[in-house]
């Protein structure tokens, strides 16, 4: 059935993300600005730069309403999204969703992306379309590399780019360079990315032990089009090594990562038909003692290989109809995941953590857009997904007495039993809007999405702390059993805009039925096991009842011609509806306020940025996994861009300014013996940071 599939559709087709974008305040290409709507969220970089050093681009969601980061490590930041993340927070590049290669999300979908090489990051503000993402629960991001453009000329065009930087806490240096030849016809383009840093400093002076991190990225990519076609096909490969993950048991050793895709499209008599095919395949390495102190007994080494692979496509067609516009796709992503865990120090010892894993989708999905008398826009979306997924048989060697028991025990009991699984999952959503005023539109979503299990949460057969980035230092246990999550949500905003001030608040409310979290297990053995490794008893992904609810709101406002100031703020409440407990890593109420000297004439050549985070603490916390509160922070920074001609900019920035000495409640905890950050201590934020960059253009 799967090879069935893959050849049928291996021909076919690639997927755009379509999205109706709003004006700015302020369009100058050599910003890196925010753009809020009620629909999308845009951060855009056609400069491939920001004063401030950014290595992974999960930090530009601290920029969205509702949006944030769970790090666990300089390279491994996994969005969150109105307080889900993981794999209920969809991720896709340049159309194609992306593979996480390790089962502990080492490898997270933005750290594929470098913040040099980003033209563009969205997020669907509210409930996201079922045409653009097959399983977004938590809501979908969509980035784009920046390839260039093509020229308007039928003459050959040179251009490009070359910028370096480099900032003092932690030696952080980051080389970028873009190369495009295009006419109005073909464009090929060359991006290159290297970056690389040290071990940094916390406000307080302390080293922030396995933040270091390098990782290579390039791409080269061929694009055609004609006055009603397109197509682009493209070529990556990814590198990290030596990259230490503190909240995690195990460091990056290295992750090798090939990419493959093409992208179609077509307007046929104004049908129009948009197409992606894209693969990749992932090769991780970790490892508990090449980055870290190594541990006491020769017995407690480990080195983990994890491989994975992935298909997927989209084939979709928009076709005008007498009341609106109706979409009409598919889409599938066919991926395969391996680990096994071995120990340098004994031949012997072998854990098939994750054996022949599949989790394939195929979806359908249809959308409707219109309009209902003459002031409601409406868009009525239904999509199905078959969800499979199976794995091999698993098994342990090596190990010694009452372990080798136990874990024998588990792994007889994982093999006898039924591995092959389907859900059959439907979406359903219901976007209406319409104008107030001539000033102000509302926004009203509702919506059910699901998503099936992840594999880590049905095929961890053994105790560990396996969870695909959740960081909570527990040992898990997978459960053959789990049900789909389901999320009744609404959401209701409103855009309000004038001459010089823009305001567009959300308030949202999402009902997740059979939630998967991890909670206390019965299994005796699994305990046994759990106690032995870790001192605490394991962890069952189980099903529960939650609900999370809260407000989000960007705006901003033109003080004159030559000064603006925008901000966001974000509030999410999440909590199990049984128990009353709440839910693991949420982040805490936060806002942003940014003060902006933009000059608008042509001649000036200075443009400055104060910008101040601000965090309450977080008290309302897990109590399942013993998550522990977090204090209220403020961090300020400044940046600066000086354009000394159009080819040549220098750039410099603070981070923090103020060397503020403080930790953000979705940091990971500190899992290294012998650092200046004790086990089990949230990682600080990054202390006092400056920065210096530069340039050129042609």
């Amino acid at each position: 059935m799967r090879s069935a599939f893959i050849f049928a559709l291996a021909t076919a087709l690639s997927q755009t993300v379509s999205a109706t974008y709003a004006d700015t305040l302020d369009k100058n290409i050599n910003e890196i600005t925010i753009q809020a709507y009620t629909a999308v969220a845009v951060i855009s970089s056609p400069s491939l730069n920001q004063p401030l050093p950014i290595a992974d681009s999960s930090e530009f969601l601290s920029k969205i309403p509702g949006a944030n980061v769970n790090s666990n490590g300089a390279l491994t930041g996994i969005a969150q999204y109105r307080g889900l993340f993981g794999d209920r927070v969809s991720v896709a590049l340049d159309g194609a969703p992306l593979l996480t290669g390790g089962p502990n999300a080492m490898d997270t979908p933005l750290s594929y992306a470098p913040a040099a090489l980003l033209a563009e990051l969205s997020l669907h503000r509210g409930i996201a379309p079922v045409s653009v993402a097959q399983e977004s629960l938590g809501g979908h991001i969509q980035v784009q590399l920046d390839r260039g453009q093509f020229n308007q000329l039928g003459k050959f065009k040179f251009s490009g780019l070359a910028n370096s930087q480099f900032a003092d806490n932690g030696q952080q240096a980051s080389s970028n360079l873009r190369m495009v030849a295009a006419n109005n016809q073909h464009r090929l383009a060359l991006l290159l990315s290297h970056s690389k840093g040290a071990n940094s400093e916390a406000g307080d002076g302390s080293v922030r032990q396995g933040t270091q991190h390098q990782r290579s990225r390039s791409d080269l990519s061929y694009a055609w089009q004609d006055q009603t076609r397109s197509a682009e096909i493209y070529m990556g490969q990814h590198y990290v090594k030596n990259t230490g993950t503190a909240a995690l048991a195990m460091d990056i050793a290295s992750i090798d990562t090939d990419l493959l895709g093409i992208n179609l499209s077509a307007d046929i008599n104004g049908l129009n038909l948009t197409g992606h095919l894209a693969w990749s395949d992932v090769v991780h390495f970790m490892d508990n003692h090449s980055l870290r102190q190594s541990p006491l007994m020769a017995m407690n080494y480990r080195t983990n290989l994890a491989t994975a692979d992935n298909l997927s496509w989209t084939l979709k067609a928009q076709i005008p109809v007498a009341f609106g516009q109706l979409t009409l796709g598919t889409d599938g992503n066919l991926s395969n995941h391996q680990a096994i865990i071995s120990n340098p120090q004994n031949s012997l010892f072998e854990l098939v953590n994750f054996n022949a894993v599949e989790r394939d989708i195929i979806g359908l999905f249809a959308e409707l857009d219109g309009l209902v008398g003459r002031n409601w826009q409406y868009q009525l979306g239904v999509r199905f997904n078959q969800i499979s997924l199976d794995a091999g048989q698993v098994a342990a060697t090596g190990m010694l007495g009452m372990m080798a028991n136990n874990a024998n025990a588990l792994a007889m009991q994982f093999n006898a039993a039924q591995r092959d699984i389907q859900h059959h999952n439907t979406d359903l959503l219901v976007k209406l809007s319409r104008d107030i005023s001539s000033t102000t539109h509302l926004n009203i979503d509702l919506g059910i999405k699901q998503r099936a299990p992840a594999y880590q949460e049905l095929y961890l057969w053994l105790p560990l702390p396996v969870t695909a980035g959740l960081a909570d230092g527990r040992s898990y246990i997978g459960n053959l059993q789990l049900n789909a999550e389901s999320a009744n949500e609404i959401n209701l905003g409103i855009e309000h805009s004038r001459d010089k001030f823009y305001f567009a608040p959300q308030i949202f409310y999402r009902r997740i039925n059979d939630y998967i979290q991890g909670m206390p297990t019965s299994d005796m053995t699994a305990n046994r096991i759990s106690h032995m490794m870790s001192g605490a008893p394991a962890l069952m992904h189980s099903n529960l009842e939650a609900e999370i609810y809260g407000l989000d709101a960007d705006w901003r406002y033109r003080l004159s011609p030559n000064w603006s100031i925008d901000g966001l703020v974000s509030y999410v409440r999440g909590k199990q509806t049984q128990t009353g407990d709440n839910l693991y890593r949420i982040a805490p109420p936060n806002s942003r306020i940014s003060l902006h000297f933009h000059p608008q004439s042509h001649e000036s050549r200075l443009r400055l940025t104060l910008e101040s985070h601000l965090y309450a603490k977080q008290t309302k916390t897990a109590s399942f996994n013993q998550e522990q509160s977090s204090a209220g922070y403020a961090i300020v920074n400044i940046s600066g861009r000086w354009s000394i001609s159009q080819s040549l900019q220098l750039w410099a920035g603070i981070g923090n300014l103020l060397d503020r000495a403080a930790s953000h409640h979705l940091s990971g905890r500190n899992r290294l013996t012998g650092s200046d950050i004790a086990v089990g201590q949230a990682m600080p934020e990054l202390g006092r940071n400056l920065s210096l960059g530069l340039q050129i253009s042609w």
